[in-house]
């Protein structure tokens, strides 16, 4: 079985489809241990960088192509491979890519395709835009096909103590944070009288950290400072924390899983606004929206309300774990099983 991945990740674009798709990537090789499999990104060396890391082999074209002449690139590329599969983890596609690539004789697989080249994939999948698309026999979406990592789904079984008195508060905008919303936050937390103890997870692309430690030598708080941590550490840290504060894409599902209340403040794309949106309208999360032009003032008097407030944090964690079971990495696998053998 070949199987090619093709995503792209690093400071500027963030490393969520990147975390994804190495997820993906390892549960295939269990299922399948003969495979071949290799990613096609573009040279963004963070993201390479973490790929290689695991030890799956990458075929680099330039950060400047446009999507016909890439397409044309991965056709020739994959002329003589055989491939059996094309996973595609890039947020747009046209008809023309995608049909393209379906002439390799690869079953095509998209992911969070948001323009029209989703609609001539063999099979897709759809958790940043959620409720806008027509139902379809190959059209998977929503938490039930959350490609978590594992160990999410064992911290999901255990029941998460939701305390009274609020001690402690993790803070985490994924492996770039590309707007430095990490330090935005921690800036509201000067004027907070309460004495906490604070997480504070930065990615492997994270460039602002020399801010982060000035900022930490103003605050009264106990900072922890962790970078480029393992799964099983963050969904241990969501776990004893109170509160969590992130960003708007995968890390919302990973806080609903294991019943972590929080609020969530978006990057600068449409998507995450979507889907934060759709997490505040079900009682999960707390939506600051974009957080650009977000003041610190907000941050700090929602994080008071919040703190204060029991009972809907409580009724947030059991929203949150009902709708994120952890279990969407096996659903999903066996579905792209289905559609390549």
């Amino acid at each position: 079985m070949t199987i090619f991945i093709r995503c792209d990740g690093g400071t500027k674009l963030g490393t969520g489809h990147i975390i994804r798709q190495l997820i993906i990537a390892k549960e295939l090789k269990k299922k399948l241990p003969d495979s071949k499999i290799e990613f096609l990104m573009k040279n963004i060396p963070e993201g390479i960088k973490i790929v290689k890391k695991e030890g799956f082999p990458v075929k680099v074209f330039s950060q400047n192509i446009d999507l016909v002449s890439e397409g044309k690139l991965i056709f020739d590329y994959l002329k003589g491979k055989k491939p059996d599969l094309l996973i595609i983890d890039i947020l747009d596609t046209s008809e023309e890519y995608i049909k393209l690539l379906k002439n390799s004789g690869a079953k095509i697989v998209s992911f969070d395709d948001h323009s029209e080249g989703k609609y001539f994939s063999d099979l897709r999948f759809n958790i940043l835009e959620l409720g806008e698309e027509l139902p379809a026999f190959n059209l998977f979406e929503g938490p039930k096909y959350v490609t978590l990592d594992p160990i999410y789904g064992k911290y999901h079984n255990r029941e998460k103590e939701i305390r009274k008195e609020v001690n402690r508060i993790l803070i985490t905008f994924g492996g770039s944070d590309p707007g430095n919303l990490t330090n935005k936050v921690l800036k509201a937390f000067k004027k907070l009288d309460k004495k906490l103890e604070v997480d504070v997870v930065i990615g492997f692309a994270f460039s602002y950290e020399n801010e982060l430690r000035e900022n930490v030598k103003k605050l009264k708080h106990k900072i922890n400072i962790y970078r480029s941590i393992s799964s099983e550490e963050m969904a241990e840290l969501m776990f004893r924390n109170d509160i969590g504060i992130g960003a708007g894409g995968l890390t919302q599902y990973e806080f609903a899983c294991v019943g972590l209340p929080g609020i969530i403040i978006c990057e600068e794309v449409e998507h995450q606004n979507k889907l934060a949106s759709w997490f505040q309208e079900r009682g999960v999360f707390i939506n600051l929206g974009r957080g650009q032009n977000l003041s610190e003032g907000v941050i700090l008097k929602v994080l008071l309300d919040l703190l204060k407030d029991y009972s809907r944090r409580r009724e947030m964690s059991l929203k949150g774990k009902s709708l994120s079971d952890g279990g969407g990495l096996e659903r999903t696998i066996n579905k792209i099983l289905e559609v390549i053998q």
